[in-house]
């Protein structure tokens, strides 16, 4: 039987400017969206919700994106999609977050039209 939930995205980005843009955003196409400011209360909010898919920073305070994976796959070994959205690419990060699962890694600046359209071709195929 289907459900009329809404898919829900958890936005781990420490920049609040960036975090209220994509919270505002991923809202006005429908999706239940739950902006946080770290790791460690993406991880949190995780352990006690449904999250259909992560956009996640790489670099934050606390716990950055590449150990919130990790720590995501201990409590839920089929974690959500991910995508990674940093101003700090190397190859060690690129390469572990593809080990990890991750969908994708995306450098700052950004095309907002392009991250929208990975989130939305995940949710199609998922359908």
């Amino acid at each position: 039987m289907k459900t009329d939930r809404k898919k829900v995205i958890l936005v781990a980005e420490d920049e609040p400017i960036l975090n209220e843009m994509y919270v505002e955003a991923f809202e006005s196409l429908g999706y239940k969206t739950v902006g946080v400011y770290d790791g460690h209360q993406a991880l949190a909010f995780a352990k006690e919700n449904q999250v259909d898919f992560l956009v996640t920073d790489l670099k934050m305070p606390k716990m950055d994106g590449i150990t919130l994976i990790e720590e995501l796959r201990k409590i839920h070994p089929e974690i959500p999609p991910v995508l990674i959205i940093t101003g700090f690419i190397d190859e060690a990060n690129t390469l572990r977050a593809k080990e990890l699962g991750a969908l994708d890694l995306m450098t700052k600046p950004f095309d907002f039209d392009n991250v929208i359209g990975k989130i939305e071709k995940t949710f199609d195929q998922a359908s």
